[in-house]
């Protein structure tokens, strides 16, 4: 067994990194760049003009891409050219034990286990073997999805090829367990990461009804689908989807989630509505996005009667704290019970830069401007281009009495403000009666 399992797979990200560019030559400029840019498809149609070139020994982007768009008889043929010059290459000989499981050639297997000198591959251990034994095809699936699984939430904007190792390892999970819809999904999110909403879309369409994934795999449908052809088209999308599930709450909530992110709130509220008539004591969620429809619409009243009703059917959700108490205190009404909630909601949720916007807000409105400005600090650090915390550490400093700064920090704000931030025009007259403008 592996010792240190995490620096096994920092070790085995960074020689991916390293092996995925080995060629030098020029000819493969294009191919690189394609498989840097995630174009799979270009790499493969650049395998299959440059055959005859005879310098070219390196086919790891062809190995990786095939692999990944599921092109599993050109991933074995490439393997084998690979391994004719290369036979110790990790990722080839990965493929090729794949196919062997799947073929149930235990013989094959083991041979692919040793390397030239009769050492066994730490990975290849883990992944197929239990002392000594081979795994089950569901255990090999799932070796395979663990080191995606360490690996998931490690990307380095400096190391874009990672999405490519993470999609190589779950299409070889998928590969021996088609039924491993974990890793399915999975890939389904990764092809989203990389912008690739139509292959996406096909991978989560292999996920049948009866699995746990099924519902966020429709809804990641839906969401590729505006992705490309805007909210315009997505509405009969959905429909569809929802028509053919019509008894699913979750499948019909979809349509109520995309006319409250398209801001067509009456749609949504009303879609919301009949679902909580369906079920009204168990849909603490759906109160609180319904509360959020209305509070979008200017209807704070109705609003705060959702945001209370979801607290009374689940306490302490930290989302509904935060934004029950954040409305009160924006309108400058109970003060003192909306820190509170705050308190308690960050505490529950330190990692939210939202929550501990809203709990500095609220020292702000207790005029505790010292501490207001060392937790607002903290927001910033956490995400520094955040309009809204910026714009509020200015008014912050402003009321410290560090008026440079505020002024400063205002105009960041105002610069980096999203149309759905509506702060603009309030920051620009901020600057104008401070003559800072």
């Amino acid at each position: 067994m592996i010792k240190n399992f995490k620096i096994f797979i920092y070790s085995l990200i960074l020689l991916f990194s390293k092996t995925i560019f080995a060629s030098s030559s020029a000819s493969f400029l294009i191919t690189q760049t394609a498989f840097n840019n995630y174009d799979f498809e270009q790499v493969l149609y650049e395998y299959s003009s440059e055959e005859n070139i005879k310098y070219r020994n390196d086919y790891l982007d062809e190995l990786i891409s095939a692999v990944i768009t599921e092109n599993i008889i050109l991933a074995e043929k490439i393997s084998k050219k690979i391994l004719l010059t290369d036979p110790n290459n990790q990722e080839a000989k990965l493929l090729m034990m794949v196919k062997s499981i799947n073929a149930n050639n235990d013989q094959e297997l083991e041979s692919l286990r040793f390397d030239k000198n009769n050492q066994k591959n730490d990975l290849f251990e883990f992944i197929f073997f239990l002392n000594e034994k081979i795994k089950s095809k569901k255990d090999i699936s799932n070796s395979f999805l663990e080191i995606v699984r360490s690996s998931y939430t490690k990307q380095s904007t400096n190391y874009s090829q990672n999405y490519n190792f993470l999609l190589f390892y779950t299409s070889l999970a998928a590969l021996v367990n088609e039924k491993n819809y974990e890793a399915i999904f999975i890939k389904g999110q990764l092809l989203q990461m990389i912008d690739d909403y139509f292959f996406a879309e096909t991978t989560y369409q292999k996920i049948p009804e009866e699995s746990d994934y099924f519902i966020d795999a429709q809804r990641n449908i839906a969401f590729n689908y505006s992705q490309e052809n805007g909210f315009d088209n997505v509405e009969n999308k959905i429909k569809v989807i929802v028509k053919n599930n019509n008894e699913d709450y979750e499948i019909t909530k979809i349509l109520a989630d995309f006319y409250r992110i398209e801001k067509k709130y009456d749609l949504a509220i009303k879609i919301y509505s009949d679902l909580i008539k369906e079920n009204p004591n168990d849909l603490w969620y759906t109160y609180y996005l319904r509360g959020i429809c209305y509070e979008q619409s200017d209807n704070w009243d109705m609003a705060e009667l959702d945001f209370l009703q979801s607290l009374k059917i689940k306490r302490n959700s930290p989302n509904v704290l935060n934004y029950l108490a954040y409305g009160w205190i924006e309108r400058d009404i109970r003060i003192d019970e909306s820190f509170v909630m705050l308190t308690e909601a960050y505490e529950a949720n330190p990692d939210s830069h939202y929550i501990l916007d809203s709990l500095a807000w609220a020292y702000f409105k207790k005029k505790d401007y010292v501490k207001a400005a060392e937790l607002m600090e903290e927001v910033i650090d956490m995400v520094p281009g955040e309009a809204v915390s910026l714009d509020h550490l200015g008014d912050i400093y402003f009321a410290m009495n560090r008026k440079r700064e505020a002024v400063y920090f205002w105009r960041q704000a105002k610069d980096l403000a999203k149309p759905e931030d509506e702060i603009s025009d309030k920051i620009q007259m901020k600057l104008k009666e401070y003559d800072a403008s």
